[in-house]
């Protein structure tokens, strides 16, 4: 596969990722028992559904329907689009038919439910996954108005929608995996020019200089991505640099950074320890050791069909036993087109996070492993790492951080 080392996904490899997708979908909405899903959108160049460039592409400005139908041992993909979109669609030769309209997509859209004839209709709605909720209050009010005599068979597609994009394709993990090594690599180039005295700021800027020379994106807001903690007084969080924290040595660097490279994510944290191994403060040690063995306990027991909550579990119950207090957040959460991509999460049962801990674990899917404890006198101590879901174990993305980087200048 040729990588073209940009943050934008090649328009040819975006159709290979959806018809990929298409081959899953007959499946994961019959495991639903859910036999018809429509996404609903328009004027998609402002208002794009988060489940669109995945499974349909391009654009519409006029109300469209895409439609997929499980029913009577047949699976249909219908689009009913604007009468201008309607050649831009059928040379995708990713549908079963396109059904263009003028004046309105009222009548069509109801002759082709009406012919389906299903039990029920999923929509994009969700009370609990921003992934899964695209479908605009005001395009509700319409396809509820123009189906009014199924809208009772409405129901969520979230269930779909976290599988379609949560399960990766093959495609998508050789791109989410390019780009996870290539932010090792920007690592590894940044550490060559690391020394103490250096502020915060001064280093986000050398990795500014590694994403310019690799032409590619950030995978979250650039002012904290990455972000960079340096010392015992620095909160870790969504936060950027400070000019007047600098790196000293006996002290410890971390980041936390992703890019983006032909549409996908990478999100990884890394430490650093300015001195020696073995001026390494037992303090510092103990945290490492802890924060890398909950992961590795999380990671021996994630298999398909386990409940997200039950691994954070694992991590949590360890670090509490190791003396430290919890960590304030999720253990891990999916990653493909987004550093943050949806779906069922390794996560406690929060409010904050509603039902999505209680997901279930499916192969293929791309998870973070990350946690973080407080030191007394050394600050924060945090890892991430990236993990596959297979069969029965994890694979890492890229070889894990087993020690600190040390910077012995």
């Amino acid at each position: 596969m040729d990588s073209l080392n940009s943050s934008e996904l090649p328009e040819k490899l975006q159709y290979q990722i959806i018809k990929e997708k298409h081959s899953s979908i007959p499946q994961i909405m019959q495991n639903n028992q859910i036999d018809c899903w429509i996404v609903f959108v328009r004027e998609t160049m402002i208002n794009k559904d988060p489940i669109f460039d995945l499974i349909i592409g391009g654009q519409v400005v006029w109300e469209s329907a895409f439609i997929f139908a499980n029913t009577q041992n047949l699976f249909k993909k219908i689009a009913i689009v604007g009468n201008f979109d309607v050649a831009a669609f059928e040379v995708k030769n990713i549908w079963d038919q396109v059904i263009g309209y003028t004046e309105g997509i009222s009548q069509p859209l109801r002759e082709v439910i009406d012919n389906v004839n299903p039990q029920l209709i999923a929509l994009n709605y969700s009370i609990n996954d921003v992934i899964a909720d695209g479908l605009t209050y005001g395009m509700f009010l319409k396809i509820k108005d123009i189906l009014s005599h199924n809208h009772e068979k409405f129901c969520t597609a979230a269930p779909l929608i976290q599988s379609i994009k949560g399960i990766k394709s093959k495609t998508e993990i050789k791109l989410i995996s390019e780009a996870c090594k290539l932010t090792e690599t920007i690592n590894q180039n940044i550490t060559s020019q690391l020394k103490p005295d250096l502020s915060e700021t001064k280093i986000q800027h050398l990795f500014y200089n590694e994403i310019e020379k690799y032409n590619v994106g950030h995978a979250s807001a650039k002012s904290s991505c990455p972000s960079i903690d340096a010392g015992p007084e620095k909160q870790i969080g969504h936060i950027g640099p400070s000019s007047n924290n600098f790196v000293k040595r006996g002290h410890t660097l971390h980041n936390d950074f992703g890019i983006k490279l032909n549409g996908y994510c990478s999100d990884l944290q890394r430490m650093w320890f300015f001195g020696s191994p073995s001026e390494l403060p037992l303090e510092l040690r103990h945290g490492f050791d802890t924060v890398y063995n909950a992961i590795s306990l999380a990671a021996e027991e994630i298999k398909p069909g386990i409940a997200g909550y039950l691994i954070d579990q694992i991590a949590r119950e360890y670090v509490v036993s190791q003396g430290y207090a919890e960590f304030p957040h999720a253990l891990g959460h999916q990653v493909g087109t987004n550093a943050h991509d949806g779906g069922t999460i390794l996560g406690p049962l929060w409010e904050r996070y509603g039902n999505t801990p209680y997901g279930l674990i499916e192969k293929g899917n791309i998870f973070t492993l990350e946690l973080h404890v407080k030191t007394r006198n050394y600050g924060y101590i945090s890892l991430e790492e990236m993990v596959v879901v297979e069969e029965n174990f994890v694979k890492f993305l890229v070889p894990r951080q087993t020690d600190y980087i040390y910077i012995n200048i």
